[in-house]
């Protein structure tokens, strides 16, 4: 397997992981019982930075190698509903992490609409990564050659995951603290 492909699947495993996080302090603000806003607004922040802008588009420059290739019709569609995800995503995300800035920041937002829109964000995206991993990164294996692999991997080689990536930012300690002390 590619060092890319080893890349994105560390990704998503990465996502599954803070997504869990993520639905347990959702579960927090749905129940009354809490819920820390300043860690969902910091998980927010880190998916609309790295997922969005450095995890998918090297996702879209995979897929584009492998239009480039010759793909079948059913891999075509799906790379088509991928890509089109990846703006859903974005902008789905951009809305959640907004709604969190404003409530740490004391703006007035409704517990349902805050628990329904992060919800809708968390569901979608879990699908959308099981799909690619069932999906199209099967294909990509068997299909891109270290020539692809290059040029993917030279695209995105000076963005570094600021949390999960060789050192933790530092606006992002206290998520990576929560990350450790809840998979432990």
């Amino acid at each position: 397997m590619s060092t890319v492909m080893n890349e994105l699947h560390q990704d998503h495993q990465n996502i599954r992981e803070i997504l869990r996080l993520l639905s347990r302090e959702l579960d927090e603000v749905s129940d009354a019982s809490g819920g820390d806003f300043e860690l969902m607004r910091d998980i927010m922040v880190y998916m609309t930075r790295y997922p969005d802008h450095t995890h998918h588009p090297k996702e879209d420059l995979m897929f584009k190698r492998m239009r480039e290739r010759g793909i079948a019709p059913e891999t075509e569609a799906t790379i088509a509903k991928l890509l089109r995800e990846h703006a859903a995503l974005a902008e789905k995300g951009s809305i959640f992490r907004d709604m969190l800035i404003g409530v740490v920041d004391g703006a007035l937002v409704e517990r349902d609409t805050l628990v329904a829109t992060g919800r809708d964000y968390t569901e979608f995206l879990g699908y959308h990564a099981r799909l690619e991993d069932e999906t199209v990164f099967l294909v990509a294996q068997k299909l891109l050659d270290d020539a692809d692999w290059t040029v993917v991997r030279q695209a995105f080689e000076a963005q570094v995951d600021p949390i999960f990536g060789p050192a933790v930012d530092h606006e992002f300690e206290n998520l990576y603290d929560h990350i450790r002390d809840s998979s432990s």
